[in-house]
C-alpha cells in the first residue's frame, strides 16, 4: 500500500487585522498560518508518508517575506530529512507575472527529495513506481494538462492548481484576477487528481479532490474543516481517500441583528447579546446589523463595544443602513464635484494649519482647471 498526504493553499505568510501575537511580535494571522502548516509536518514526520504533494499556494505572495520564507524552509527541511519526498507546484498566488521577476520555488531546487515545479509547464517527477504528473499555474494551462499521459505499470498521480470546469462552466472558482480554468473531462487512466486553490475540502470525482486550505482566509470559509487529505492506494489498485482536520483558529459569523421593528434600546441590546454568546476572545468574528436607522447608529456605545471585543484576533461590526438613508447619505455627499469637495477640505481640515488658506485654495483650483482644459 502506498500512502500519499495531498495538501494545498496554505498561504504562508499571509496578513490580516491589527492583532500582534505577543511572544513573537507578529501578526496574529500570520502566526496562525505558520501553526498550521507546522501542524502538518508534525503529522506527517510521525506517520511517514511515502510522499507528500502540496498542490499550489505554499505561499501567500510572489515575494514572501524573508521571515516567510525562512519558517517554509525549514518546516520542508525537516521532510527532507526525514526522507519524505515532497512534491510542490506553484499556484496563483505565488507565480510571477513576468518571467524575469523570478520564482521563490527556485530555493527548494538544492533540496534532497523536495520537486518544485514552477516554470510555466507540465513536469512529471517519479518516484519509485509513482509518476506525479505535475501543472504549475500558467497561461495555458488547458494546453498544459493536455500533455498528461498515464505511464503504464506505476501509480500515476496529477496535480493542478486551478478552478475545474463542469458541462462547460467554471465552478469552484475563489475570484482571484489571475485565477485559470481547466477541463479535467479528458484526464483518465490516471489514480488520483490532486487539486489546488479552492478552499474547501471538495470530491469532485472519484479521482479528484480539492484538499481545501490550511486556514480560514475569509468569512465565505466560516463553519469549514480545514485540514488535509490522505490518499491510501491498495495494492489492489482501489483507493481510499481520508480528510484529516487541523486545530485552527475559530472564525465565527454572527447571525445578524435584523432592526426592522425594533426600537434604539433593543436594536442595542441584541448587539450587545450578540457579542457577549458568542465570547470572541481569541477569535476572528463579524457581526451584521441589518437595516439600521442612522440615528440609532450614531447613538451606539462604540466604547462598549470595543470594551467587548478588546480580546478578539478581529471583531468586525457591519452596517446596512435603510435604503431609503443610504439614498439619501448617496445624494447628500457622494454626488458632489470634485471642485467642491476640494474647497470643503481645505476650509474643514486645515483650520489650525499656520498656512495660507486661500492662497492654497486658488492653487488647487487653478490645478483643476488646467487639468480640465488638458494644459
Amino acid at each position: 500500500m502506498k500512502r500519499i498526504f495531498h495538501l494545498a493553499d496554505t498561504h504562508i505568510g499571509y496578513t490580516a487585522y491589527r492583532r500582534i501575537e505577543e511572544e513573537s511580535g507578529l501578526n496574529q494571522r500570520e502566526v496562525d498560518t505558520y501553526d498550521a502548516f507546522r501542524q502538518f509536518i508534525d503529522f506527517a514526520i510521525n506517520e511517514k508518508p511515502d510522499a507528500v504533494l502540496h498542490a499550489g499556494d505554499l505561499f501567500d505572495s510572489v515575494r514572501p517575506t524573508n521571515r516567510a520564507i525562512s519558517f517554509a524552509l525549514r518546516q520542508i527541511l525537516r521532510l527532507s530529512e526525514a526522507g519524505i519526498p515532497f512534491v510542490v507546484i506553484s499556484g496563483n498566488h505565488e507565480s510571477p507575472r513576468l518571467k524575469e521577476t523570478g520564482s521563490v520555488f527556485s530555493l527548494f531546487e538544492h533540496i534532497p527529495g523536495v520537486h518544485a515545479v514552477y516554470e510555466g509547464g507540465y513536469e512529471t517527477v517519479e518516484l519509485d513506481d509513482m509518476i506525479i504528473h505535475a501543472v504549475p499555474h500558467c497561461d495555458d494551462i488547458e494546453h498544459e494538462k493536455d500533455r498528461i499521459e498515464p505511464v503504464k505499470d506505476h501509480i500515476n498521480i496529477a496535480m493542478l492548481h486551478a478552478s475545474i470546469q463542469v458541462d462547460g462552466k467554471p465552478v469552484f472558482v475563489m475570484g482571484d484576477l489571475n485565477e485559470q480554468v481547466v477541463s479535467i473531462d479528458n484526464l483518465t487512466g490516471l489514480d488520483y487528481i490532486a487539486l489546488g486553490h479552492y478552499h474547501r475540502y471538495t470530491k469532485v470525482r472519484g479521482d479528484a479532490y480539492y484538499a481545501g486550505s490550511t486556514e480560514r482566509f475569509s468569512f465565505g470559509e466560516v463553519g469549514e474543516e480545514k485540514g488535509f487529505i490522505e490518499l491510501r492506494m491498495h495494492d489492489d489498485g482501489t483507493r481510499e481517500v481520508i480528510f484529516h482536520p487541523l486545530r485552527i483558529r475559530d472564525m465565527v459569523d454572527l447571525d445578524p441583528v435584523v432592526c426592522e421593528g425594533l426600537d434604539a434600546q433593543m436594536i442595542k441590546r441584541a448587539i450587545k447579546n450578540r457579542i457577549i454568546e458568542c465570547k470572541p476572545d481569541n477569535k476572528v468574528v463579524r457581526l451584521r446589523v441589518l437595516g439600521i436607522p442612522l440615528h440609532v447608529y450614531h447613538s451606539l456605545d462604540f466604547d462598549e463595544i470595543k470594551r467587548l471585543t478588546r480580546h478578539a484576533v478581529h471583531f468586525e461590526l457591519k452596517y446596512e443602513f435603510t435604503r431609503e438613508e443610504a439614498f439619501s447619505t448617496l445624494n447628500t455627499s457622494s454626488l458632489r464635484s470634485l471642485r467642491s469637495e476640494f474647497e470643503n477640505f481645505i476650509d474643514k481640515y486645515t483650520t489650525n494649519l499656520q498656512i495660507d488658506h486661500k492662497r492654497l485654495k486658488e492653487l488647487g483650483l487653478e490645478y483643476m482647471r488646467d487639468w480640465e482644459q488638458g494644459d
